[in-house]
């Protein structure tokens, strides 16, 4: 087989900067690159605040990759109804190194409190004096053979068996035995509730407990599935939550 091509966050940027109507600026400092930002849409009062990440973990392409291509694609479709403020790749070192961890070891949703872990202090940063109505953190799982999810929403209005029910069409959904260990109980089939005791080191907790109305972090199996699979099964997701909230305004 020929050899991988190195990944470069160089690219990442350079795709960012490269969809029109964006707006591109660096956050802050991450491990050995800056942290790149994009927002696409207007700041105007009647549009819906989304803010979308990936690459937490840098071992997990399919959540980069599903930010970009909706940015890049079918994202220009929402536009009229929201602003989206996205950060593609949140863990550069560990994006070109394809490892869970940033280039000096740290995992970066495990520390969201730690001072010591520069992407957490530029993410802290960011979040500050912000309000987002939705919060899609899209994640990978080495372990799973499906898909499944952690969803919580201020009034506890889930859509994350509709989520479900769609990604079913694209590939199996996780039993309880395939999941991480330690999981709380599931609220429905794949689905599981963001637990407010991972608000200090997890991102999506965080971000969702600090900042977000409502929050959700799907997760797809990174070995088991292709990397457009995996991204189709995001942008399932991604969809549903649009085109809910395109309808019935957060609240």
């Amino acid at each position: 087989m020929p050899p991988t091509a190195p990944r470069r966050y160089a690219d990442i940027v350079t795709r960012m900067q490269s969809i029109d109507g964006a707006t591109c600026r660096i956050l802050g400092d991450a491990t050995g690159h800056p942290m790149w930002s994009l927002t696409l849409g207007t700041a105007a009062a009647d549009r819906q605040q989304v803010l979308l990440t990936g690459g937490v973990h840098g071992d997990e392409p399919a959540g980069v990759e599903a930010v970009l291509q909706f940015l890049e694609g079918f994202g220009v479709t929402y536009l009229e109804r929201f602003t989206f403020f996205a950060i593609p790749c949140v863990n550069p070192s560990g994006y070109e190194a394809a490892t869970r961890v940033n280039g000096v070891g740290q995992d970066i949703n495990r520390s969201m409190a730690d001072d010591g872990v520069i992407e957490s202090v530029t993410l802290r940063r960011m979040l500050q004096h912000r309000r987002f109505d939705i919060f899609l953190d899209f994640h990978e799982d080495y372990e799973a053979t499906g898909f499944y999810m952690y969803e919580a929403q201020q009034q506890d209005r889930l859509l994350g068996a509709r989520i479900v029910d769609a990604v079913k069409l694209i590939g199996p959904i996780d039993g309880v035995e395939n999941t991480d260990a330690g999981l709380d109980t599931p609220i429905s089939e794949g689905l599981f509730g963001i637990n407010p005791k991972w608000r200090q080191q997890g991102w999506s907790a965080y971000g969702y407990f600090e900042a977000a109305t409502h929050g959700l972090l799907p997760e797809t199996p990174s070995t088991a599935w292709p990397l457009q699979q995996r991204v189709a099964a995001h942008h399932a997701a991604l969809r549903i939550v649009l085109d809910h909230y395109n309808k019935e305004p957060a609240s």
